[in-house]
């Protein structure tokens, strides 16, 4: 029976998707074990023969050999060893590490090629350095990315590593005396395992010292890659420079423990790169799940992030964070998310962060669920090259996603922070008040102001403008007068469209207000429109929510209708108008003896102010008729009783027959 087919997933790091992070579902199949003794590398399958450099050898031959280590140098005929390959180590060379490909020279490309099934276990040659410094896979020296050295790895590599620096796999070490170049290629089927414990620990290393075109190393990884780190410092994943990258296929597990510890660290315009349905955990003081500082991450749909710890490892250390990018770095989701803190914005702890320039960019959108605070803090100046760039965190929420925390945003001399949320079929409970940029409320959306007995009553600031689709708001609020304590929306830029308004009544009993509660405040244009969703009532009153200039109020008053407009009164017109009598101006004429009475104005009548009302439940109807129900419903007279009119003597037991009947009344309403 033939063996399984290997690299299922090596064309994943030639196709077309390796340009982006969605991997292709198929790939070249090649089994090592039918290949001849040897041969031309042009009679490999097309994907994988584009895994191999340009100036890597013509020829490649299978070796059955089972060394304790491989170190390859020479450009020389490829070695292909075969399935189930267990590696102890050390290496006999100076470099003690399982797998060494180096190439000093500035032409040629030295590989090695493996089949599925192997296992890498590290040590030193010196029990008492045993793992320190010593990689399962290590590729280093003074080649240029026109050059690399390769390495490629069936399904199912296993590789543990027990020591201090200890990496799983480690590809650019290089020197100062080499140039601080080293470029390479890494290839790694399915199913990868990579196990490392001790003080700076990596599951998988890209750290290039040189730029892209100095230097360049790329790692491609299968799916179902599984990493565990366990130390203080350690990391799961670690890119460096602009000529690094690590790809990882469909549902890949990383778990960092350890303070200090990072699942993911990308730093120094490197890039890293995730499939979908990736689970990132990571445990200990001031551990990050994703961090990017001027570096750029992709995460594919469904990531899962889980940050166990809410403590500092040191006074002047950042407190542990789930997504956080800092210095124009920039970490990407291309669809949801699930995030789950231990800490909140009080021990400083956040969900998503970003500082000097960071952004997070969810806006493709997806089903989000957060446990946890956001925090966008300040900016990062203008440079000569560069232009100055907010903090930023932007989220679509959609497909019932669920969001309990607080939203913070702070600003500093250089700009500000900036947190962009759109929701659509989604929930926010909001544990805190809280400040965003901008929010727009779709329709099935639904803001819950969260509030606890003796906690400040919470207060939601949109800085810039507000958009209503269809969306709730839901506010806590003491009905009574025009002094009740609710919670209260502030816009401080404009509102537009329409969204619905819930109160939950907070002990309120209700009361007649005057100008009404006010829970919506707007310092721009308000445009936008605010509807009940529902009655709100307390006690004997109905409130509605109005608008009285730019603000929304909740209020029992039913203003009163504007009076009819009466027509400007006109003059009556003398049908045959008649001058009056010339008058001689020398000789005026006779003075009339009886002169009329000067014409003495009426008093104004006072105008009586409009006849208003308070908006009364209209269940109190009902409670009064109940009562009055309840009142006379057995209030019975003799003819309503049939037969005689027995009763029991109290003091003989005896049963009697009386004609005495007594009917008694009275009622309170």
């Amino acid at each position: 029976m033939p063996n399984p087919k290997s690299y299922s997933r090596i064309a994943i790091a030639v196709s077309a998707a390796l340009t982006s992070m969605v991997f292709s579902a198929h790939a070249a199949w090649i089994d090592v074990d039918s290949l001849p003794s040897s041969g031309l590398v042009s009679s490999l399958p097309p994907e994988l023969q584009a895994l191999f450099p340009a100036q890597a050898n013509a020829s490649f031959a299978k070796t059955s050999a089972t060394p304790n280590y491989v170190y390859q140098w020479s450009a020389g005929t490829i070695p292909v060893f075969g399935n189930g390959l267990t590696l102890n180590g050390p290496g006999a060379e100076a470099f003690e590490h399982s797998i060494t490909v180096i190439q000093n020279s500035a032409t040629g490309s030295p590989g090695v090629i493996f089949g599925d099934d192997l296992t890498i276990r590290t040590q030193s040659k010196n029990a008492a350095n045993n793992g320190k410094d010593v990689d399962g896979i290590r590729t280093h020296g003074a080649n240029t990315p026109d050059n690399p050295v390769f390495i490629i790895t069936g399904d199912r590599t296993s590789i543990y590593v027990d020591g201090q620096d200890g990496d799983g796999i480690n590809a650019g070490y290089n020197s100062y005396s080499q140039g601080w170049k080293g470029s390479a290629s890494i290839y790694v089927g399915d199913d990868l395992y990579i196990q490392t414990t001790g003080y700076q620990g990596r599951g998988i290393t890209a750290n290039a010292m040189k730029d892209a075109t100095q230097a360049k190393n790329t790692i491609v990884v299968g799916d179902r890659a599984h990493i565990v780190t366990t130390g203080d410092g350690s990391e799961g994943l670690r890119t460096g420079q602009s000529g690094s990258s690590i790809r990882l296929g469909d549902d890949a597990t990383i778990e960092t423990s350890g303070a200090s510890s990072t699942g993911i660290y990308a730093a120094s315009s490197s890039k890293t790169e995730l499939g979908n349905n990736a689970t990132i955990s990571v445990s200990g003081a001031s551990a990050h799940a994703v961090y990017s500082t001027n570096a750029t991450v992709n995460l594919g749909e469904n990531a899962t992030i889980n940050v166990n710890n809410l403590a500092k490892a040191a006074s002047y250390s950042k407190a542990p964070r789930g997504l956080y990018a800092t210095s124009r770095g920039a970490i990407n989701l291309a669809g949801g998310a699930a995030i789950t803190m231990a800490g909140n914005h009080s021990n400083e702890s956040y969900a998503i962060s970003t500082e000097t320039g960071g952004s997070v960019d969810g806006s493709a959108g997806g089903r989000f669920l957060i446990d946890g605070d956001l925090h966008a803090a300040g900016a990062t100046a203008a440079t000569s090259s560069l232009p100055q760039q907010n903090s930023t965190i932007t989220l679509n929420m959609t497909d019932n996603s669920l969001w309990s925390g607080a939203s913070y945003i702070t600003s500093v001399t250089a700009g500000t922070g900036v947190i962009s949320l759109q929701m659509s079929d989604a929930t926010w409970n909001m544990t805190k008040s809280s400040t965003l940029t901008d929010l727009t409320l779709n329709g099935g959306s639904v803001v819950n102001f969260g509030h606890t007995d003796g906690e400040p009553w919470q207060t939601l600031t949109i800085n810039e403008d507000f958009t209503g689709n269809g969306g709730k708001l839901v506010f806590n609020t003491v009905l009574n007068d025009d002094t009740s304590e609710t919670d209260k929306l502030k816009v401080l830029g404009n509102t537009a469209g329409n969204a619905f308004v819930a109160v939950n009544n907070i002990g309120g009993t209700g009361a007649q207000t005057v100008e009404g509660i006010e829970i919506i405040e707007v310092a721009g244009n308000s445009d936008g429109t605010f509807e009940k969703a529902g009655r709100i009532v307390a006690g004997a009153y109905d409130y509605n929510v109005v608008q009285k200039g730019s603000n929304w109020y909740l209020t029992s008053f039913i203003p009163a209708p504007p009076d009819p407009e009466e027509p400007d009164p006109v003059d009556p017109i003398d049908p045959d108008p008649v001058d009056p009598d010339p008058v001689d101006p020398i000789d005026p004429g006779p003075v009339d003896p009886d002169p009329v009475d000067p014409i003495i104005p009426e008093p104004e009548i006072p105008v009586a102010p409009p006849v208003t009302e308070q908006q009364y439940r209209p269940e109190a109807g009902s409670y009064l008729a109940n009562n009055y129900a309840a009142n006379t419903l057995f209030m019975t007279r003799l003819h309503d009783r049939l037969g005689e009119t027995q009763y029991i003597d109290m003091l003989t037991g005896e049963k009697k027959v009386t004609s005495m009947w007594m009917r008694n009344v009275g009622a309170h309403t």
